[in-house]
């Protein structure tokens, strides 16, 4: 089995070589060893791609987030690049504007981008739904729902992005997704907030 990038980076780079002197590099070192903190960086960096379009993004992506942001705007521009990089292999999606992170308000809209796709998105989904079906109490079938009304769920997405603010990045996510990709990320995601979502119906 292939050794994840993150668990690569934590166990091949926190390593010395023989060769080379760090001791200036100790100096300006927080833990004392540099080999060290760059190991680590690589790993918390790593350790979002490898979680992106997975499960368990949210929860490894919050356990490095804390540290990642401890990191100077040049050191994130690394990541910010490689989220980039990895958009069209992880989620067959690519920016349609010329988004270049040059700056931390750059970076930070990124995460929040990413954390919109991911797991950050429950006001959007139950407020899609909220605007579909009037809810008369019966079971809730969302899978079959999503297959029969693809038309209506397009369309409340793209109201969506017209009566609320979203970033610039998110809104030209949900207009520009393939429509398959974004009924599909839609579906899967109201799976998810299933419970959410029939609190709020309940509500109306």
């Amino acid at each position: 089995m292939r050794e994840s990038d993150a668990l690569h980076a934590l166990l091949g780079n926190t390593i010395e070589e023989p060769e080379v002197d760090y001791d200036d590099e100790r100096v300006n070192s927080e833990s004392g060893d540099p080999v060290i903190d760059d190991g680590l960086q690589q790993y918390y960096f790593a350790s979002v791609i490898d979680a992106m379009a997975t499960k368990n993004f949210e929860s490894d992506y919050k356990s490095v987030r804390g540290k990642i942001r401890l990191y100077s705007t040049e050191q994130q521009q690394l990541l910010a690049f490689s989220i980039l990089q990895n958009l069209q292999e992880k989620y067959d999606f690519e920016f349609s504007l010329n988004f270049t992170p040059y700056n931390q308000d750059d970076i930070d809209e990124l995460y929040k981008f990413i954390e919109f796709v991911e797991y950050d998105h429950e006001k959007f989904i139950t407020q899609i739904w909220n605007h579909m079906i009037k809810f008369d109490g019966t079971k809730l079938d969302i899978e079959t729902f999503c297959k029969v009304n693809e038309g209506k769920i397009l369309k409340e997405i793209e109201e969506q992005t017209f009566t609320h603010y979203y970033s610039e990045m998110i809104t030209d996510f949900l207009r520009t997704y393939n429509k398959e990709n974004l009924i599909e990320w839609f579906c899967e995601k109201s799976k998810n907030l299933k419970s959410s979502i029939l609190i709020t119906l309940r509500k109306e």
